[in-house]
């Protein structure tokens, strides 16, 4: 089966970012099948319809994904977010030592100890991009004591991917909104359009969940899922 590429995260540093803008479009380009192919991919777009189910998907999971059901184990090895900078998950388990700096830390109070019924193991720092966004500032990764959220450069993070949903985006109504691309932080921005409709680019997309914050919709026309694995 087909993978999403995570090549452009070799061409981009937080020190070398493409500033030429022809460059920049050559890189767009070279993925605007992207979002497409995600939305194929991942758990279907149709999750998205519904703001609650999403919630309900990647805050609370089923026995069959608690079993490790292939289908919603992302390139960590998880069916659930993980703070910046993550190991993979087994490598992750074994250094965190559930201190809680990173949830102290966070300034967005976006990071939260796991409960029972959330699916990682009791006390370990998780995510919900969908509910709130990550900025990226790194005060997790800087005061983790043990190295469980390693150092990582914003171009290299992957916490998630965006996906966008075409049945409620107003984009794909021929509606002018731009919402998301505004939102995202990075450079070169991981959202791009054909005529009015959004296209994440995987190389780029870190899952941080701001686009998210942004969008008009309701339910959101665009959330962050795991992001598959590569095979």
């Amino acid at each position: 089966m087909r993978t999403l590429s995570l090549g452009i995260s070799q061409l981009l540093t937080e020190s070398a970012k493409p500033s030429n803008p022809e460059k920049r479009a050559a890189l767009r380009d070279m993925a605007s099948g992207a979002a497409d192919f995600a939305t194929r991919y991942l758990p279907g777009s149709g999750i998205l319809r519904k703001l609650d189910q999403v919630r309900e998907q990647f805050g609370g999971f089923t026995d069959a994904e608690k079993q490790g059901d292939a289908r919603y184990l992302d390139m960590h090895g998880r069916n659930f977010f993980r703070p910046p900078g993550a190991l993979r998950e087994p490598d992750f388990l074994d250094a965190c030592s559930r201190c809680k700096k990173c949830v102290e830390a966070c300034p967005e109070q976006v990071i939260t100890p796991a409960q029972s019924h959330m699916g990682p193991p009791v006390d370990t720092p998780i995510l919900m991009p969908n509910q709130g966004a990550c900025t990226m500032c790194g005060e997790c990764m800087d005061v983790c004591p043990t190295g469980a959220l390693a150092k990582t450069p914003i171009s290299k993070i992957r916490i998630g991917i965006a996906v966008v949903e075409p049945d409620t985006c107003l984009g794909y109504k021929g509606e002018a909104c731009t919402g998301c691309h505004r939102a995202c932080p990075l450079e070169p921005n991981a959202i791009a359009f054909d005529k009015t409709m959004p296209k994440v680019d995987s190389r780029v997309c870190t899952g941080c969940g701001l686009c998210v914050a942004e969008c008009p919709t309701e339910p959101k026309s665009i959330v962050v899922l795991p992001r598959p694995a590569r095979k």
